[in-house]
């Protein structure tokens, strides 16, 4: 599903923001990314959807080689996996539903689908009574289940989390999770980057641990830290 082989992303022939990180992930994964700032988590992010370029290795999606995908064939690269980027970005001029059909719209969907994508995104994260909301209306959490319902409007295969939680209180960092767990359980692949060792500790992925651009740690059902069980807070 995923692999990167030998991969480097050099911005600087000093400066290595990924040295020789090679992985694999298989369909249906949910894996942590986890490692302190600049340890090159958010950077292998931006390479999987291209907002980066690697600088040598090996890169894949799937079928997709994306060493060898064009820049003019990004837009619709993007459009088969789901993006839930480290800062929430919805356009406040428009409701709830309407950020979902806009998206919809730029990814050339059939107009006649629009409308039953746009509100079963919003079901599965629970928003679809704030349809007609804008979104200065809404909490940073239910903004961010908003983000998530965008990112998955379009029934990717692959989500890419960069710190979903990191701006949430406890409460909507667990409401939000919950949602990642059950597209998880419902079949899509899960790379999520994230600093919230409670979460990681309490229910038990796989882990990539990565210190100074390398993956220093890769274990089964692995834990942040010392690990504090939370598990009654998480009935998925």
């Amino acid at each position: 599903m995923i692999s990167l082989t030998n991969v480097y992303k050099e911005y600087t022939e000093d400066q290595h923001v990924l040295e020789n990180v090679s992985l694999d992930v298989k369909q249906g994964e949910f894996i942590y990314l986890i490692g302190p700032s600049g340890a090159g988590k958010s950077t292998l992010i931006k390479l999987l959807t291209c907002e980066e370029r690697l600088t040598k290795g090996n890169l894949k999606i799937g079928n997709v080689d994306l060493i060898k995908l064009a820049d003019h064939h990004i837009p619709e690269y993007r459009r088969q996996i789901g993006i839930v980027p480290q800062d929430i970005v919805l356009l406040s001029h428009l409701t709830v539903y309407k950020n979902l059909v806009y998206t919809l719209q730029a990814m050339e969907v059939d107009r006649k689908l629009i409308k039953g994508k746009a509100l079963s995104a919003l079901e599965k994260v629970g928003m679809l009574s704030f349809k007609n909301v804008f979104p200065t209306q809404l909490s940073i959490g239910q903004q961010q289940k908003v983000a998530i319902a965008r990112a998955i409007v379009n029934n990717p295969k692959i989500i890419l989390a960069d710190e979903p939680t990191g701006n949430l209180d406890n409460k909507s960092a667990i409401d939000v999770m919950k949602i990642f767990y059950q597209l998880n359980q419902n079949g899509s692949t899960v790379l999520m980057a994230t600093h919230n060792s409670t979460i990681v500790n309490t229910v038990r992925y796989r882990v990539l641990e990565m210190k100074h651009g390398k993956v220093v740690r890769d274990q089964m059902e692995g834990t942040y830290g010392l690990a504090t069980d939370y598990r009654d807070m998480f009935v998925i």
